[in-house]
């Protein structure tokens, strides 16, 4: 049986990118034909492919095995297939410079690109490792694909999370909890007002006490590689009509949890808060979290963590230890969850992810399915299995 040929990183990304696959929570077409064609590029590899439905609307994951020998130690490749919503002026796709510029191909795109075509490479090897991918849905919004992907997974030992960490392993970030809270008033015309309470003020007090007394006490709390746990109260909904004092009023609030700290005690700060505003008058209650993300630091000695830190450190040509980002990955799910050991690592930086002008090195995204497949060769040829 002849081989597949090896892929090009490059062009594949480029064929990615021009797939949309726009988060459908916020309002895009879904992942639905981007995992579709990543799910054809597996089987042409040689790989065995599933594509599982996760329990939301239109959210598939695919989930391949590249089979090969039993070392007692199998390597998970993970990235997601969706993006944040597009530009409100989008520009060509277009390559210059040596960069990729589209939508998805720093976040993450340039990462799953990679990885294919690392299983590519190893493909074509007569003696290689059985080695995992996964391509999920949902991250930019819910996570809900990398929480269904433990149900779905093959006996996996560890796993390398693609996301823009300009080739840095990371093996620590921060958590997250996103939660409403809600204050009541009492309705009235506006020529009448002092007959009404007003719940847009009410949940003014409560955004002003978690920006000045909560999230200073946070940030004196620093993570060493993660940085501080943060609180951001990031929307607000309220009100029916100018001339209507407003009974009803909802803060959205986004809590970054640090590693190391617990969920149950974070609510607790905020109910504190809460609690005091209660005390002075103000109706005011938080309703349970929607989305509740574990923190993750997983140990410096962890085997995938020192392979990783040897293998970037062989690529580009200088000593690399493995760090922590502020913002959250599938790792929260994967590890925090799922208890499997994660390092971070993929193509970009994570300040062009989301911008306008979104753009990702290409040489890097090369580099990256170098650094990919040695990594699946040193973690199996390092089976710490007895």
């Amino acid at each position: 049986m002849t081989a597949a040929p090896e892929l090009d990183p490059a062009e594949l990304l480029e064929q990615l990118v021009r797939i949309d696959s726009v988060n459908a929570s916020i309002g895009g077409q879904g992942e639905r034909a981007m995992v579709e064609a990543v799910a054809r590029i597996l089987v042409d590899i040689g790989c065995e492919v599933h594509i599982h439905d996760v329990p939301s609307a239109d959210r598939p994951n695919v989930v391949a095995t590249l089979p090969g020998r039993d070392t007692g130690r199998t390597l998970l490749l993970e990235a997601h297939m969706d993006t944040v919503a597009m530009p409100r002026e989008p520009g060509p796709i277009r390559r210059v410079d040596g960069r990729l510029y589209a939508r998805g191909a720093c976040d993450t795109k340039g990462s799953a690109a990679a990885m294919l075509a690392a299983l590519s490479r190893l493909a074509r090897l007569d003696d290689r490792p059985s080695v995992v991918f996964a391509g999920v849905s949902d991250e930019e919004a819910s996570m809900t694909g990398s929480r269904a992907l433990l149900e779905q997974l093959p006996r996996v030992d560890a796993a390398v999370v693609g996301e823009p960490t300009s080739l840095r392993p990371v093996r620590a970030h921060n958590g997250m909890l996103r939660f409403r809270i809600i204050a009541r008033g009492t309705a009235a015309h506006t020529s009448r007002a002092h007959l009404g309470v007003n719940a847009i003020a009410a949940a003014a007090r409560v955004v002003l006490a978690i920006q000045d007394e909560l999230l200073p006490e946070l940030q004196q709390r620093s993570h060493p590689l993660a940085g501080p746990a943060l609180v951001t109260a990031a929307m607000i909904d309220g009100g029916v009509a100018p001339n209507l004092v407003p009974a009803w009023c909802a803060v959205h609030v986004d809590r970054r949890l640090a590693p190391g700290e617990d969920a149950a005690r974070a609510l607790a700060g905020i109910d504190a808060l809460l609690e005091a505003a209660r005390a002075r008058g103000d109706d005011v209650s938080r309703e349970e979290p929607t989305i509740a993300l574990p923190a993750v630091e997983i140990p410096a000695d962890d085997p995938l963590v020192a392979e990783a830190e040897a293998v970037v450190s062989a690529e580009l040509g200088m000593e690399v230890s493995a760090g922590g980002v502020p913002y959250g990955t599938d790792a929260s799910n994967l590890s925090g969850v799922g208890g499997i050991s994660c390092v971070v690592l993929g193509p970009g930086s994570i300040d062009q992810a989301h911008t306008d002008e979104e753009w990702v090195d290409l040489a890097e995204v090369v580099a990256a399915t170098r650094i990919y497949e040695s990594l699946i060769l040193r973690s199996a040829a390092n089976d710490t299995s007895t």
